[in-house]
């Protein structure tokens, strides 16, 4: 039902009528009053012919006029029907007859409303379909498979299709599209009255390679729809499956887009009149709006030179303050060009449509100026992608994931992810460890290990988990020792076991990590790795660093006899301990550990968890300096973890 074929046969050659000067007694079918079954007649001058209450209109035309609001001078016009010249001249004679003839036509245009329609179409169609494999049918068809079992409606205000049918008005009673179509082809579709509902029926097989589209159409809320196979929508029930053969058109139902579709293995009878939601993932869909773009291609070129021209005067751009990824994400070029020919198609007729266009209109403006941001996010989410993979691939003993639902920030691309610490100038880590343990057995508190020989606790219990406060040191075993690699004391050297999340968090704290799964009490999270630096390097970079409020500079100062020899620099290079951040209640605290390199000025540093911690939790250890309370205020950095009991200075 294209809007240039809709329009195929209509005689525009109307004339207006003034029915006081009106001739009644030699009024014929064939009359100049009666031009191609049509005639004009002025509300202002008779306005209650709008209401039905002419007999003589009537019984020229044969047919119950349309129910219009009385609005002063304006015209509509009156579908009529031939009588012959001897029945007129019998109904103008006989009110008898004429009453008769009224309470027929009357009985007729009730059983022709589509809600009648409705009710028959869905008898016929209540008999058990006959089940479509989608193994077999999906090479030839190209489609995609949904069940026909469940049906729902999305109700709107009114029709007004993009082929220049003038809408209805708002007050006409909510009616239903007829699911049981006539025998014509679905393009000569005419659209006869003021329809509320679109009926959702089964939609393809197979899906679309593409984005989750915008949705113009909402589906209601707790009803079950045979639509597309959408993550969040029911798709089956039972084991019938239906096919899409193709996509007829597309025309507008208050400003939004529906399309005619022809199910395959189906008579044209059966096609229906599907929403968006239910075919913008469909394979079928893109080619079909691709060809019709192709056909409204010029229209469509002074359209969008048109709202550039707005966009570009009126210095109108994206509200990033506003910004919602969710939003965003659900972008589709492909929804846009359907509104651009919806657009397209009012203008092709001269509609004299206002609202529906204008709505249109307003939502490709709003689209346009989205699009470079849409591309932005895409932009980011590849690149987000591919410092995913490269993080599992140098630290693959747990997987990583990385997020951003708050805006188009990316990691910083100068950072390099490692999964060990490295020396830097005049830095040397020793790596043959002088003594080990010869516990005969296994490692235990009783037994002789690493952590007797170094007058410590032993740190881990038969489980993993710590039994030391925070402050006291671990000595894991080392490869001087005897004890292989599932000795109870070489928790940290089997590494990460813990599932984690690199996220963008929502309160200007930047990147932030959380755990995707509970984690207990005492267990090992991640060591904090990085550059080894010398503590003469590390104040002038720490100059840099506080310059823009932020640090990566970490003390190893757990020799308490004199002043720290190294720091650790994580600020270009780490693993996922770089995005932890501080918090003055945190659950996570730095334990001191050596292993190989037992030089006291050197000890490695690891996180575990000190209270039990949830699923989807965020990880956060303390940063604050000891002598925090001595900075100067220029020297303070405010700190925003939003704890009870937080500190307001960072560092």
């Amino acid at each position: 039902m294209s809007t240039t074929e809709a329009q195929i046969g209509v005689n525009t050659n109307l004339q207006k009528q003034d029915l006081d000067n009106l001739d009644l007694e030699n009024l014929t079918p064939l009359s100049p009053e009666v031009i191609s079954r049509q005639a004009t007649i002025n509300i202002g001058t008779i306005g209650h012919v709008a209401h039905g209450k002419s007999t003589v209109v009537k019984a020229i035309s044969g047919v119950q006029t349309v129910r219009f609001k009385n609005e002063l001078e304006r015209n509509i016009t009156i579908k009529l029907e031939r009588l012959s010249e001897k029945k007129l001249r019998a109904l103008m004679s006989s009110p008898k007859l004429l009453r008769d003839f009224e309470t027929k036509l009357d009985e007729k245009r009730r059983n022709s409303l589509p809600v009648v329609q409705e009710q028959r179409a869905l008898r016929v169609c209540n008999h058990k379909h006959r089940s479509v494999s989608v193994d077999t049918q999906l090479t030839s068809t190209s489609a995609r498979s949904s069940s026909l079992g469940e049906t729902q409606s999305t109700r709107g205000n009114s029709t007004s299709p993009s082929s220049g049918y003038e809408s209805h008005s708002e007050s006409a009673p909510s009616l239903y599209y007829d699911q049981k179509r006539s025998s014509r082809t679905p393009r000569s579709h005419v659209f006869t009255n003021a329809i509320n509902t679109i009926k959702d029926s089964p939609t393809v097989g197979k899906k679309r390679n593409k984005p989750e589209s915008d949705n113009n159409l909402a589906e209601p809320e707790g009803e079950e729809t045979p639509i597309t196979k959408r993550k969040k929508l029911k798709r089956f029930k039972g084991n019938e499956e239906y096919i899409v053969e193709c996509i007829e058109s597309i025309e507008s139902v208050n400003g939004n887009p529906i399309f005619f579709v022809k199910w395959f293995g189906y008579p044209t009878e059966t096609n229906t009149w599907e929403s968006l939601i239910n075919v913008c993932e469909c394979a079928l869909f893109e080619p079909f709006i691709e060809s019709r773009y192709t056909l409204h291609e010029y229209i469509i070129s002074k359209i969008t030179t048109e709202i550039e021209l707005e966009i570009a005067e009126k210095g109108l751009c994206f509200d990033m303050t506003n910004l919602q990824i969710d939003k965003l994400d659900k972008y589709d070029p492909l929804v846009l060009k359907a509104d651009l020919i919806l657009l397209a198609q009012f203008r092709a007729c001269r509609s004299r449509n206002q609202r529906e266009p204008e709505k249109i209109r307003k939502r490709i403006l709003d689209m346009m100026l989205m699009k470079p941001v849409y591309y932005r996010r895409k932009q980011q989410q590849m690149e987000l992608q591919s410092f995913q993979k490269r993080m599992n691939q140098v630290e693959s003993t747990a997987p990583i994931s990385i997020e951003n639902f708050v805006d188009l920030e990316v990691i910083d691309p100068t950072f390099k992810y490692i999964k060990d610490s490295f020396a830097g100038i005049n830095v040397k880590i020793q790596e043959d460890p002088p003594i080990g343990c010869k516990c005969e057995n296994d490692c235990a508190p009783l037994t002789s290990c690493c952590a007797r020989m170094a007058d410590s606790y032993f740190a881990y219990d038969k489980n993993g988990r710590l039994r030391i406060r925070p402050g006291e040191a671990i000595y894991e075993c080392n490869n001087k020792c005897l004890c292989d690699e599932k000795c109870v004391n070489r928790v940290i050297q089997r590494g990460r076991n813990n599932n984690l999340c690199i996220f963008r968090t929502s309160n200007g704290c930047g990147w932030g990590v959380r755990t995707e799964k509970p984690l207990r009490k005492g267990e090992y999270v991640c060591e904090y790795v990085g550059e080894i630096i010398t503590s003469e390097e590390a104040n002038d970079r720490g100059q840099t660093y506080d310059a823009i409020g932020r640090t990566y500079l970490f003390d190893l100062d757990y020799n308490t006899s004199g002043e720290s020899v190294y720091t650790i620099d994580a600020a270009l290079y780490g693993n996922i301990s770089h995005f932890i951040n501080h918090s003055c209640n945190p659950n996570l605290a730095v334990f001191p550990f050596w292993i190989n390199n037992l030089d006291i000025n050197m000890p490695r540093l690891a996180f575990f968890s000190l209270r039990p911690i949830k699923a989807g939790e965020e990880l956060t250890f303390d940063y604050v300096r000891t002598d925090y309370e001595n900075l100067s205020a220029a020297e303070k950095v405010s700190c925003r973890c939003g704890a009870e009991n937080c500190r307001k200075v960072l560092f």
